[in-house]
């Protein structure tokens, strides 16, 4: 009798393998994608990194400049990026940096990340009467909610105003 009552109980039921299955594999879905965004989030803290000398250069050559260069005029333009995922840097008339995303992944390759000088409210662009002035802040953020997404919190502006503006 004791023998029949071991060979029912030994091991798991199908449904129970099923049912462990089933949660193993959502929770290595939801661990895939986090590390996916943790990775992006990465990348594009270089490409932050990228663009901090152009940053500098313009915010220093900004109060001695009486007027407007042309576009890709402040001296700190690339063709070819720094860094792996920072691809061409490029300026605006105003000073305004676009940095093309590189080498990331493939839904958010060719975007730009913006960085817009700014004045003290941090809210308001610089414009061409401001040349002269002091840049007091950055305005910082994409045009492409992907890229946004995966911005340092802090750079996380919807800048589609400024991307229609020309950069060499």
């Amino acid at each position: 009798m004791r023998s029949r009552l071991r060979k029912r109980q030994s091991g798991f039921t199908v449904v129970e393998l099923i049912i462990t299955t089933c949660i193993v594999a959502i929770l290595a879905s939801v661990a895939i994608a986090s590390m996916r965004d943790y990775s992006r989030r990465a990348k594009m803290s270089e490409v932050m990194m990228a663009a901090s000398g152009c940053k500098n250069m313009v915010a220093e050559t900004y109060p001695l400049r009486g007027d407007e260069p042309d576009p890709g005029g402040w001296g700190c333009e690339q063709s070819a990026g720094k860094t792996q995922y920072a691809g061409a840097i490029q300026t605006s008339s105003t000073g305004r940096i676009r940095i093309t995303i590189r080498n990331v992944d493939p839904w958010i390759n060719g975007k730009h990340v913006f960085l817009v000088p700014a004045r003290s409210d941090q809210l308001t662009a610089l414009t061409v009467d401001d040349m002269g002035s002091s840049v007091r802040g950055w305005i910082c953020g994409s045009d492409y909610p992907l890229v946004l997404n995966s911005l340092p919190s802090s750079c996380r502006t919807d800048v589609t105003t400024y991307a229609s503006v020309d950069y060499e």
